[in-house]
């Protein structure tokens, strides 16, 4: 019988000083690394460097000996989850792999869908960009426009929120909220500026909570309307939502994690469980799931300019930093990188500035030594590289 995980997170939150704000770690902890992942060296140490793609001529690859590579990287970290790879805009690699509910021995497919956790911030700053390039706000508008009660929201611009430059940060966890109006509300009563830490990368999911609530006072919609008429209506997403009512879809993958600190085997062991607080808490920042393809189609449709002007995207995806962060993604030369975390869910990918290759790893599975970003970033190195099927 699988046993619940409450004790475990609460746990872990103790141990990671967070203690009621636990939702700040799972919607970002991984992400506060600097410019290229490192991966624990229980597995395989690796940089993601942009390398010399195959050049010009587009290189046919071997389908089965694709797949017997992309296979034996996810094998080799023990990936429970799906994948999918693309090249040339063609899907190479789609696989579903491990339960997606163990105890009814249920498998992971195509089509299951899992949280994105902090990669829904980049949505968020794709929605900010449309704003913007319809004149209804200004990356250059400071806070103090939309939410002059946060005190030195006049020395913060809009810019510096989506960069994680701020300074803000929010000082606690609430004990009940409803609707995204109280979380608002809640949000602008325990927010702290740090005046002296503005323009220093410091990663604090409240900055896109913030910048969330604007979307909602400059569109006068709710965020969730906003973010589905513009992100999953308007690209066809059939398997995308919020995550309020995901447990009830028939391609729900639950969130596991092992009970065993430092275990890395599958066992399934304990499933993690989400409140609808923790849900609500996580405005703007970790509240959507999405397949494997919804996911690449999605945030291709941001690059190629169907959800802000194509013009615009190299201005929203800037690094505001060394950490290479900025718009809600890590930003380099040829390939932007999301990634998040959260209630035994793993979200990664890496896609070209181009849309034409990608990699997407979503996990229902976390282990804090088996992160499956590391098969993600392993993955893109071999496409990129020109040595997927030699």
């Amino acid at each position: 019988m699988n046993s619940k995980v409450w004790g475990t997170v609460l746990a872990l939150g103790a141990v990671l000083g967070l203690g009621g704000g636990l939702a700040w770690w799972f919607n970002g902890q991984t992400q506060q690394t600097k410019a290229e992942p490192k991966v624990s060296s229980s597995v395989v140490v690796r940089k993601v460097k942009p390398k010399k793609k195959v050049p010009a001529k587009k290189r046919k690859l071997a389908p089965a000996a694709t797949t017997r590579q992309i296979d034996a990287v996810l094998q080799a970290n023990r990936f429970v989850g799906t994948a999918l790879v693309v090249h040339h805009n063609q899907t190479i690699y789609q696989q579903g792999w491990g339960y997606a509910d163990a105890a009814n021995r249920q498998k992971n497919h195509v089509n299951s869908v899992y949280q994105l956790a902090s990669i829904q911030k980049s949505f968020t700053a794709g929605l900010l960009m449309k704003l913007a390039s319809e004149n209804k706000v200004a990356l250059s508008d400071p806070l103090s426009k939309y939410y002059p009660q946060i005190a030195g929201s006049n020395q913060i611009t809009l810019r510096e929120m989506l960069d994680m430059k701020s300074g803000l940060v929010l000082t606690a966890f609430p004990n009940s909220i409803r609707t995204e109006q109280q979380m608002i509300k809640f949000i602008l009563n325990n927010v702290v500026s740090q005046p002296a830490k503005i323009g220093r990368w410091h990663y604090s999911p409240v900055n896109f909570m913030l910048l969330a609530g604007i979307i909602q006072k400059v569109s006068g919609e709710s965020y969730q309307d906003y973010f589905t008429q513009n992100i999953i209506d308007a690209g066809n997403l059939q398997h995308s939502g919020f995550v309020f009512n995901m447990a009830n879809r028939s391609d729900y993958s639950q969130g596991y994690t092992n009970s065993k600190t430092g275990s890395v085997l599958p066992t399934y062991d304990t499933e993690y469980g989400e409140s609808k607080l923790s849900m609500l808490y996580q405005f703007g920042t970790g509240q959507v799931y999405m397949s494997v393809n919804d996911l690449f189609q999605a945030e291709r449709n941001m690059l190629l300019g169907k959800v802000y002007p194509q013009k615009d995207v190299n201005v929203l995806l800037v690094p505001g930093s060394a950490s290479m962060y900025g718009g809600g993604l890590y930003v380099y030369p040829t390939y932007v990188r999301g990634h998040g975390l959260a209630y035994g869910y793993e979200a990664t990918f890496l896609l070209s500035k181009d849309g034409q290759d990608g990699v997407v790893l979503l996990s229902n599975y976390y282990r804090a030594n088996q992160l499956s970003q590391t098969a993600a970033i392993q993955l893109w190195n071999l496409l990129e590289g020109g040595n997927l099927g030699k």
